[in-house]
């Protein structure tokens, strides 16, 4: 259990933030709620939050995540601690990733992905230095979300992506299946989660059910997927909730604060921060 919750948690840190929307997404710091959803599992609750603060300098977009949870199971108080940081550009992505469950590491990656002809060639510093090359047609996880935003736009009710997000030591490849419900009707007065959002201003903002099934790359045949994730996306990229389904287990991020972050202004003629 603790290696796959603390890969895949991984993964759900850097999509919780709000998502990357064409052409900007938005910025701000967030604090999320955890809670234990019930599915008769071997776990009877959990207790934590997760912050996260994402911002653009440029055309670079960071994102600093970090998560603190306890978990009450069959024997005991279990702990697990998990941080990134993460820089994004279309053609590049630096992770410094960290995950520890019960005290014990189960993920650790720090290194540079950039794009090529042919893929994605990746450079790992930790756990160990070396390289190797992703192939083909692969999206970074702002770059999923933005592509899942455009698809619903576009009317579509699928998605599927190739993402690599430096997760599993580095060398997780997964392939994501998006899919995307009918866009959902203005906020009324028992919407809150909608009626939170137009105090942001989104109210007239398109907004999509959407369900992200995570897959290894190299699975074959009918395969279960290692995790889903559930949340409604507003065409700005905000995500006030987001419920991440283990199999055994589901937990649920329940938007506590947002507080916007205005963007560094890019010249036409500066280059990203690299």
């Amino acid at each position: 259990m603790k290696t796959a919750l603390g890969l895949t948690m991984a993964v759900a840190l850097a999509s919780a933030c709000p998502a990357m929307a064409a052409p900007k997404m938005v910025t701000g710091a967030v604090v999320y709620d955890l809670t234990l959803e019930d599915k008769g599992g071997m776990l009877s609750g959990v207790t934590g939050s997760m912050t996260a603060q994402m911002t653009r300098d440029c055309d670079t977009y960071w994102t600093e995540s970090s998560l603190s949870a306890e978990f009450e199971g069959p024997t005991g108080a279990m702990t697990m601690e998990m941080s990134s940081v993460v820089s994004e550009t279309a053609d590049s992505l630096g992770f410094d990733i960290l995950g520890k469950f019960a005290s014990i590491e189960v993920d650790r990656a720090e290194g540079t992905a950039i794009r090529t002809a042919d893929g994605v060639s990746v450079a790992l510093s930790e756990p160990e230095t070396g390289t190797h090359t992703v192939a083909g047609d692969v999206v970074f996880p702002l770059g999923m979300i933005t592509g899942s935003i455009e698809a619903a736009k576009a009317g579509e009710s699928l998605a599927s992506f190739v993402v690599y997000d430096g997760s599993g030591h580095g060398r997780d490849v997964w392939l994501v299946s998006v899919v995307i419900g009918a866009p959902m009707e203005p906020a009324s007065d028992e919407d809150e989660e909608a009626l939170f959002a137009a105090g942001l201003g989104f109210a007239d903002m398109g907004r999509w059910q959407m369900v992200f099934s995570y897959f290894p790359r190299d699975a074959s045949g009918d395969q279960t997927p290692v995790f889903t994730s559930m949340a409604v996306v507003y065409e700005n990229g905000f995500v006030q909730a987001a419920s991440y389904d283990f199999g055994e287990f589901a937990i649920r991020l329940t938007l506590e604060e947002f507080s916007p972050i205005p963007p560094t202004p890019c010249p036409y003629d500066r280059n990203p921060r690299r």
